[in-house]
């Protein structure tokens, strides 16, 4: 099993596991919130809220920023056609 060290952090298999579900949940709210539709953005926080919590509660770069990532990749896309589009 590799290890190396970001930040302070050592990151091995079972905390990259752990990354990759919170980005996938991140993943999930950023489809919900992708149209800007309030009804699917409400449907989407419903489902998610309780990893929402986790993340804020827990506070950590590891969790905070594949959450991140995951949710500006399905909402920064029609966001970035809108402003290219002109």
């Amino acid at each position: 099993m590799e290890e190396f060290v970001i930040f302070g952090t050592t990151i091995n298999n079972d905390l990259l596991v752990f990354m990759g579900l919170f980005f996938f949940f991140g993943l999930l709210l950023g489809w919900f919130c992708r149209k800007g539709s309030l009804f699917w953005i409400f449907v989407g926080l419903m489902i998610c809220s309780p990893i929402v919590g986790l993340v804020m509660d827990l506070n950590l770069w590891f969790v905070t920023t594949p959450f991140i990532l995951g949710f500006l990749i399905h909402t920064g896309k029609p966001l970035l056609r809108k402003v290219t589009q002109e």
